[in-house]
């Protein structure tokens, strides 16, 4: 049986599954990040390897089954800067075709089917990217948690923090987030988040995204300020993609992806009102299939297989 071997490895986590070239999902598997800028090469390795084997043990497969591997990564640009070391480890595993991509590309692909268009990513990082209709590609944002992730669970997760310290503190307005934040992080007191958040085993702090939407949803005005600050930066990116590729005054899709965009209507709400206003011609759509799916798309392309790209519309049970 010929397969497609599909991955998203992203910055929390890493799925794979096993595709037949006629869209049918057979099998899938998860495991931890698989960033290589970020995890040991050791551990990337181990975990892809055991990740791909479980994937085609579940659907009782070997490596000669597989067509080709196609990956979408966290740790390589959506040129495909970063992707040669990760194309050797591969090789390494056994998977002798393989086509290697960043995470943004996979994910634009799959949510706007491989059409021209915006892509806002917004997980535990963030960035944009645009395709126009020549296949040319910007991207904004996506520099990582020291200077960039604006609008994603990190970025959130840290400003709710600040929002929280500045109520400790008195210098800021009351906020609930200051309860729930010393709740989620299983402390008496938050000024122990110091050494939760900058011990020896430091916090990922984009953990607590799912938390402060919670308070946001309850009606904490903070809380709810930070969504609302989200949406423009991530709008704000996508309003420069549009620009970059004088898209800005005509029609375009735009679309979104990511656990944050995904679990958080509040944000997508936001960010429909940001672009009514600042990009009137732009229509948000909800992505068409998760990422996994952008990988499975490229590969069929590549491998000139229609029948995948055909079909995969019907392939209801990856969601």
């Amino acid at each position: 049986m010929d397969v497609i071997l599909a991955l998203d490895g992203g910055a929390t986590r890493t799925r794979c599954v096993a595709i037949d070239l006629s869209g049918r999902p057979l099998a899938e598997a998860e495991d931890g990040p698989s960033n290589h800028l970020q995890e040991s090469e050791k551990t990337v390795h181990d975990r892809l390897a055991d990740l791909t084997e479980r994937t085609l043990a579940l659907a009782n497969l070997r490596e000669n089954d597989v067509r080709c591997l196609s990956a979408g990564l966290a740790g390589v640009d959506y040129d495909g800067y970063g992707a040669e070391p990760m194309t050797a480890l591969f090789h390494r595993l056994g998977f002798k075709s393989c086509l290697v991509f960043g995470d943004l590309v996979i994910a634009h692909a799959a949510a706007l089917a491989m059409e021209p268009g915006i892509v806002i990513l917004a997980g535990t990082g963030s960035a944009v990217l645009g395709i126009d209709a020549s296949g040319r590609r910007v991207k904004a944002g996506g520099w990582g948690p020291v200077y960039g992730d604006e609008g994603s669970a990190r970025g959130i997760s840290q400003q709710a923090l600040t929002a929280a310290a500045r109520a400790y503190d008195g210098r800021g307005p009351s906020t609930a987030l200051l309860e729930a934040i010393t709740a989620a992080l299983r402390i008496a007191d938050f000024r122990d988040s110091i050494s939760v958040i900058y011990g020896a085993q430091p916090r990922d702090i984009a953990s607590l995204c799912p938390v402060i939407y919670r308070t946001a949803v309850a009606g904490d005005s903070v809380a709810r300020s930070l969504f609302d600050t989200a949406a423009g930066m991530l709008v704000e990116g996508a309003m420069a993609a549009a620009r970059q590729l004088g898209l800005d005054r005509s029609p375009v899709r735009v679309s979104y992806q990511g656990g944050v965009a995904e679990h958080c209507p509040l944000l997508v709400e936001r960010m429909t009102e940001k672009l009514q206003t600042q990009l009137p011609l732009a229509r948000l759509q909800p992505p068409l299939w998760p990422p996994v799916m952008g990988a499975y798309l490229l590969a069929c392309r590549s491998l000139n297989c229609q029948a995948g790209l055909n079909e995969c519309s019907k392939t209801t049970s990856i969601s």
